[in-house]
């Protein structure tokens, strides 16, 4: 493990090396300001992963909307709002981890995944890290008036959750599940996008069994993720579900998967939805979550980052091909 460096100043950890995944794998950081790179690194460009988990649930929360709508929502209003929403989404991640990374310095300078990260190494200061995240809420906040009113106010609570986050792993070891509320917050938020009323009498029960099966979500796949530093963590004293489940996670993530796969079946069943959502949503997160359960490696931190990054696609991915697979018979 690098030696810790200072909470100031420009001093790289040894290890450090400049980042060639994610945007740099497109744009080379050779082609980029320096001064730059650690900016774009505060806002995890080089590492789309987390972003993932982000942008699936708005486009699973449009496929819903489309879904529950009174009107027939165009194809074409479902990609302005993707396209949209997929921008929103880079700022508001780069918010919630710039925030988090001046937040957890010090943790992560005792994570040997972490310590590189630009505030733990020095690169950015805890007062530039702060600015950054100012600039990006304001950039956020002009974003937001492409949306209606009723966006501003579910985005202003994920935000406001995302800030309590990297506190959670101080106080309790359900950090995971602090997590799943802002990141649920894309379902109402996507509604009201489309113009659909959430909490309606008629929609109630089913937004809500959808954002706690979203929030179980969370809590199973940043579980996996968080074994990765399962060693760290203990020495650190990171509070943590994987921390507290570490010898009964695959148990803990079977019990909250089969709760999962209830709540979205109860979706269908309320909304009466057809066999299209049943098998391609349902059934793909089934074998989805059933496969990672079964595969993943949590002693190998290769294995738990690999699942992380494929489980999006997979889990994320079903969910939003059965919702738009049963908008598309609809609209025949």
């Amino acid at each position: 493990m690098a030696e810790p460096v200072e909470k100031t100043g420009s001093t790289r950890s040894s290890s450090y090396s400049t980042p060639q995944t994610g945007i740099f794998a497109i744009i080379p950081a050779s082609a980029v300001p320096e001064s730059w790179i650690p900016y774009a690194e505060l806002m995890r460009l080089d590492r789309p992963a987390g972003f993932y988990a982000i942008y699936f649930s708005y486009l699973i929360g449009l496929g819903y909307a489309a879904n529950i709508s009174n009107t027939t929502v165009s194809a074409r209003t479902i990609c302005e709002q993707a396209v949209l929403m997929f921008f929103g989404c880079i700022f508001l991640r780069g918010v919630s981890c710039t925030w988090n990374d001046n937040i957890d310095q010090d943790f992560d300078r005792a994570v040997a995944r972490c310590q590189n990260r630009p505030i733990a190494r020095g690169a950015v200061t805890t007062a530039q890290g702060h600015l950054f995240t100012i600039f990006q809420l304001v950039v956020g906040m002009v974003f937001l008036r492409l949306w209606p009113v009723e966006c501003a106010v579910y985005q202003l609570i994920t935000i406001i959750l995302a800030a309590i986050y990297p506190f959670g792993k101080r106080f309790t070891h359900f950090a995971q599940l602090i997590l799943g509320f802002p990141i649920a917050c894309a379902f109402p938020f996507t509604c009201h996008a489309l113009g659909v009323d959430p909490w309606s009498e008629k929609h109630f029960r089913s937004t809500v069994s959808l954002i706690i099966a979203n929030v179980l979500w969370t809590m199973i796949y940043d579980t996996v993720y968080a074994h990765q530093d399962l060693k760290d963590d203990l020495k650190a004293g990171v509070k943590s579900m994987a921390v507290l489940f570490r010898n009964n996670t695959k148990v803990l993530s079977t019990v909250l998967g089969i709760v999962q796969i209830i709540l979205l079946m109860h979706i269908g069943v309320h909304l009466e939805l057809s066999s299209l959502y049943f098998v391609v949503g349902c059934g793909g997160v089934s074998v989805s979550l059933l496969a990672m359960i079964i595969l993943v490696n949590l002693k190998d931190p290769s294995s738990c980052a690999w699942w992380f990054r494929t489980d999006f696609w997979l889990v994320g991915g079903s969910l939003t091909a059965g919702f738009f697979a049963e908008w598309a018979y609809n609209r025949q």
